[in-house]
């Protein structure tokens, strides 16, 4: 029993102080932040750039002075 409590007790030692894979849990969570922030930018981007491009289209039509066809550009 005590040397079963003696491996316990090693093996609770040795995984305080080991930190062997610390640098692939950082990586891990970085990447994963990133990952997160470009899905976020992704989701945005699309409405912001049909507004810009619907912008343009508007000026262009303005600017010719013929009116836009009947179901937008």
């Amino acid at each position: 029993m005590v040397t079963r409590r003696r491996g316990v007790v090693d093996l609770l030692g040795r995984l305080v102080v080991d930190d062997a894979g610390q640098d692939l849990i950082e990586y891990a969570l970085l990447s994963g932040f990133f990952g997160l922030g470009g899905f976020v930018l992704f989701l945005n981007l699309g409405g912001r750039m049909g507004a810009v491009y619907d912008g343009w289209v508007d000026a262009l039509y303005l600017a010719s002075g013929e009116p836009p066809p009947p179901g937008g550009p």
